[in-house]
């Protein structure tokens, strides 16, 4: 049974509100392995302190405990849309990261290029109402946008809309799934279904999440107690036939 973890998973693991058994027990069987990903150690990044000290303390703590928890088992995509798994040390993929000093800085410019006052302007004029799509199934919610998309113009749809982004960049015509993927999450977002609340992080945070969501659909199980994240990825996996199943820890201390 192979298992991928969302990051606020690790959280509950650190500060001992979840055991792993409690997964098992969820799961209903062993687990084989725990995977880990570069997204986990992004986020690793992101951690503060009052102090350096302790902000280094801090992400050093996370980086064990994914070491200990995952046995450096670690998925990465390389530049051709592969995805291998490897056995690797968190401890190193963060050297590799923050070698490139600006990727950071870089992404989550890239992520704000569409403000959110856009992004509500575009929903009045499709006419969807963010609450109203939330009570869609993630199977029901593609049709329901496609929908609504054809009464802006016949021939647009939700598919259509990633594809032709994709066209536009520059690169487009070697992007995989994992891109694809991120474009799904960004349009849902958009489009008001499991909406984040906006923020100075949301649109950042957003990246990884689908992420997360590509590289779990390596495995069999993808566990996160991010609703957002979790109907997002519900429809990801509707989209592409993917079988790998989405469940929630049902850790008692998730607020």
């Amino acid at each position: 049974m192979r298992v991928y973890l969302d990051t606020n998973i690790f959280v509950y693991l650190e500060n001992g509100s979840l055991t792993i058994s409690d997964l098992e027990k969820k799961i209903g069987e062993k687990i084989e392995k725990i995977f880990f990903s570069a997204s986990h150690i992004q986020e690793t990044l992101e951690i503060q302190g009052e102090t350096e000290e302790q902000r280094i303390e801090r992400i050093n703590k996370r980086l064990k405990i994914i070491s200990d928890i995952t046995k450096g088992n670690y998925l990465n995509e390389n530049l051709k849309n592969e995805v291998f798994e490897y056995l690797e040390s968190p401890f190193e993929v963060i050297k590799t990261i923050t070698e490139v000093s600006f990727g950071q800085s870089v992404m989550k410019g890239f992520m704000n290029l569409i403000s959110e006052d856009q992004k509500k302007e575009t929903r009045k004029t499709l006419g969807i109402d963010p609450k109203r799509i939330n009570n869609y199934k993630p199977e029901e919610v593609v049709d329901h946008l496609n929908k609504k998309l054809s009464e802006s113009s016949e021939s647009l749809t939700f598919l259509k809309m990633i594809e032709q982004g994709i066209s536009y960049h520059p690169d487009g015509a070697t992007f995989g799934r994992s891109n694809r993927i991120a474009g799904i999450f960004e349009l849902l977002d958009m489009l008001g279904y499991w909406k984040d609340k906006a923020n100075h992080k949301s649109n950042y945070a957003r990246l990884w999440d689908s992420s997360h969501t590509f590289y779990a659909s390596h495995c069999d199980y993808f566990i996160t107690d991010d609703k957002r994240t979790i109907n997002k990825a519900k429809v990801v996996y509707n989209i592409y036939n993917i079988g790998t199943k989405v469940i929630t820890s049902e850790n008692k201390n998730v607020g």
